[in-house]
């Protein structure tokens, strides 16, 4: 895609119609995309943090210990959906036993089995790199899904380009690309399968609707986009209704295998995630509504909840409203809108929600048959909300709240030089948090900050740092129950300096105490907090004895 948008603008003569200043716009979409992407890579455990693998609750069987691969762990998170189809991805074939024990219900997670066979395939069954695949099979559907989108968007003019820009920015697609979820592929998929049912390559679509049920179960839907153009035309519904069939063999296949062989294993239904028409979807409103009115909810998580859930009521009336069907996009994409008000709480709940993501299919027609004019411009952009909130509706990766320096690693012997002082922040400390300023970490209760010293000699260090607290306090840093420091905090930053403290070779503790109970800080907020710690700076140098005696 970047290569022929490219060609487009360096061409001393572009193709009719196509404007430099939207290739320019278009590019720089696809620049934004990979400077985000390039957030999520962490040494040592490449993209797998885009993977979302919880560390709690603490299960019995810790599938990444005893399969020995290297994925980052989400500190105090229960983690995200893609947790289990990467370990799918490196067993496709579900022949190892213990999937049942590491998953949560593997009949239901084993329904979506396409992207991990072709993680696998791609990454030679090798269980590192098949994971780190896994994780970035979006990043390239994403680039795919866009080249395939200047088809029918092309950089002409910018009404096409806000609905190129509306569906590649979307909260939906983001969502999928940065969580590592099957709904980025099984749009492009979707998509795929359309392009050729209006090319007349109805069965060249009709495989890859076969194919695509096996990426997500409700692309089947998509098979209504077979019928015929012209309705009346019942000569051609009887290969319409053939090729629906074989679409959906497939997937009727497999749901039968993993019937067969997960019998009491789990269940292949999804919990919550059907309900009576309309009930979940007006119950969402009220959610909002009282979100608004609450103030209880982070703004830039709200904003993208509205503007997900007025989106897609905004596509799927347009869709019901505006009879078209010798369109195949409104074919395909119709039952979509009968999904979408009968989608249960599982699927609506939360910031953005999992129906940004669910009901990508309603946002692509939408684009696709909202004519073109001025006229359409209130409802085309009502439509795609969500392009002017998804880069900012999602979570940053959390910073570190602590640096390291060592001013004369140079007395150090030269083998353990390039090592590093670890320092971690155990529980009861909480995940890291950022507001793209700064970062903070709370603690639940006292709490351990636990340095790791590499060396084979003692450092000695002065630790800077910054706290606060919800109430007034007092805190502390002990180190072995020496108090190394302590004075009263509340809401307002307090700083505090400590010099001279002894660091042994291996394991060394400080801890972070106060005189009051943790507490409640607002109802929009159930944890207990005691202290929040801003910043932790580190400056340390091998002591002199131990630099003396090399």
């Amino acid at each position: 895609m970047l290569q022929r948008l490219w060609s487009w603008l360096s061409s001393p003569r572009p193709p009719s119609g196509v404007r430099p200043g939207l290739v320019l716009v278009y590019l720089l979409a696809g620049g934004g995309f990979l400077a985000k992407l390039s957030e999520y890579y962490i040494p040592e455990y490449g993209f797998t943090y885009l993977i979302g693998q919880g560390d709690e609750p603490a299960r019995a069987f810790d599938w990444i210990e005893e399969r020995d691969v290297t994925v980052y762990r989400h500190f105090r998170s229960s983690g995200y959906d893609a947790q289990y189809y990467a370990q799918l991805a490196i067993d496709p074939a579900l022949r190892d036993e213990t999937l049942t024990e590491s998953m949560d219900n593997l009949p239901y997670r084993a329904r979506r089995i396409l992207l991990p066979w072709t993680a696998y395939v791609l990454g030679l069954g090798q269980p590192n790199w098949v994971l780190n695949i896994y994780a970035l099979q979006n990043v390239i559907c994403w680039f795919l899904l866009g080249w395939l989108l200047l088809r029918w968007f092309p950089p002409t003019t910018l009404d096409r380009a806000v609905r190129w820009l509306g569906i590649m920015l979307s909260v939906g697609v983001w969502f999928s690309a940065f969580s590592s979820l099957v709904d980025g592929p099984s749009l492009l998929l979707l998509a795929l399968a359309l392009r050729w049912i209006e090319q007349g390559k109805s069965w060249r679509a009709t495989a890859v609707l076969a194919l695509s049920g096996l990426a997500k179960e409700t692309n089947v839907l998509g098979a209504a986009g077979l019928a015929p153009a012209r309705w009346q035309a019942w000569p051609q519904w009887g290969r319409a209704v053939l090729q629906g069939l074989v679409a959906a063999l497939p997937l009727l296949a497999w749901f039968f295998f993993l019937k067969w062989r997960f019998a009491e294993s789990g269940s292949l239904a999804g919990a919550r995630n059907f309900a009576v028409p309309f009930v979940a979807y007006g119950e969402r409103w009220l959610e909002l509504y009282q979100g608004v009115v609450s103030g209880e909810t982070r703004w830039k998580f709200l904003s993208a909840g509205i503007a997900t859930h007025l989106s897609i009521t905004v596509q799927a009336l347009f869709l019901l409203a505006w009879w078209q069907w010798r369109q195949a996009a409104w074919r395909m994409m119709v039952p979509f809108t009968v999904l979408a008000f009968s989608l249960g709480p599982a699927v609506w709940e939360g910031y953005p929600g999992a129906s940004s993501r669910v009901l990508l299919p309603l946002l692509l027609a939408f684009n696709l048959l909202v004519p073109l004019g001025r006229r359409w411009w209130p409802i085309l952009l009502l439509g795609n909300l969500t392009l002017f909130v998804a880069p900012f509706s999602l979570e940053p990766l959390p910073g570190e709240t602590y640096s390291v320096r060592l001013t004369n690693a140079e007395a150090l012997p030269a083998n353990v030089r390039n090592a590093e002082l670890k320092v971690e922040f155990p529980r009861p400390w909480y995940r890291a948090e950022t507001n793209r300023k700064r970062q903070w970490r709370w603690s639940e209760s006292d709490a351990d900050i636990v340095l790791t010293n590499p060396y084979p000699h003692p450092l000695e260090i002065q630790i800077r740092g910054e706290w606060t607290a919800h109430t007034p306090r007092t805190a502390r840093l002990t180190q072995d129950g020496a108090v190394l420091w302590q004075q009263p905090v509340d809401a307002r930053v307090r700083e505090w300096r400590v010099s001279g403290i002894v660091l042994a070779p291996g394991e060394n503790r400080l801890r972070v105490e106060s005189d009051e109970r943790n507490t409640v800080a607002s109802s929009g907020d159930e944890r207990r907090l005691a202290v929040c710690l801003l910043k932790f700076v580190i400056e340390g140098r091998v002591m002199p004895d131990a630099a003396a005696g090399d």
